[in-house]
C-alpha cells in the first residue's frame, strides 16, 4: 500500500489541529500542517519508521532543506519539494498573504475526487486526491473559483502536466509543483 504525506507551513498550526488524512484500498494520504521548517524534520522521520514511501513538501522547503529531509527519511522515502516556474514565482511573490492554500494530489485508488480540508483559527487548505490529469484540471477550477491564493501539485505533476492546469485555470493564481 501506497503511504503519502503532504507536509505543508501554516503559522501556528501543528498536526495535532491541522490535519486530515485519506485512505483508500490502495493509498493512506495525509497532509499536515506546521508552524515552523524545523517541526517537519522530526515529524518526517516518524513517517519513514511508519512506513511511509512518499513525502511531498509545500514551496516554503528549498533544494537544502529536502535534502536535509531526505536524509532523515533515508532513501525507502522519496521526498520533493514543490517549486514554480520563473513565470509562475513572480506570480507567487506578489500575492502579499495566502489565506487559502490548495493542494491537488494524483494518487493510486481514487475513482472521484475526494477532498481533505484544514481548517483551524483562520488558518485554510484543500487537498484535493484525484486519478488524472482530467480530475487535476477540474479540482484546480474548483480551488480557484473557492478563491484559492496558491496551488500546489504533488510530485506526479512533471512541468507538462503542470502547464495543463496552468492552462486549465488560465493562469488565474500562482501553481507550483512537487514534480517540477
Amino acid at each position: 500500500m501506497m503511504k503519502f504525506a503532504f507536509l505543508l507551513i501554516e503559522p501556528g498550526q501543528s498536526p495535532e489541529n491541522y490535519s486530515g488524512t485519506y485512505e483508500n484500498k490502495e493509498s493512506f494520504n495525509l497532509v499536515a500542517g506546521f508552524d515552523a521548517l524545523e517541526d517537519v524534520k522530526e515529524y518526517a522521520g516518524k513517517l519513514a519508521e511508519e512506513g511511509y514511501n512518499l513525502i511531498n513538501l509545500c514551496g516554503e522547503f528549498d533544494d537544502e532543506y529536502t535534502a536535509r529531509i531526505q536524509e532523515i527519511t533515508g532513501p525507502d522515502v522519496k521526498v520533493y519539494h514543490a517549486d514554480y516556474t520563473p513565470e509562475e514565482l513572480v506570480k507567487i511573490e506578489a500575492v502579499s498573504t495566502i489565506n487559502k492554500y490548495g493542494v491537488i494530489i494524483v494518487m493510486s485508488g481514487v475513482e472521484d475526487p475526494e477532498e481533505v480540508v484544514l481548517s483551524n483559527n483562520g488558518s485554510y487548505a484543500k487537498a484535493i486526491f484525484v486519478k488524472d490529469q482530467e480530475q487535476a484540471n477540474e479540482a484546480a477550477k474548483q480551488l480557484t473559483a473557492e478563491g484559492m491564493d496558491d496551488i500546489e501539485l504533488c510530485s506526479w505533476f512533471d512541468a507538462e502536466k503542470t502547464q495543463k492546469v496552468i492552462e486549465a485555470i488560465g493562469g488565474s493564481v500562482p501553481v507550483g509543483s512537487c514534480g517540477i
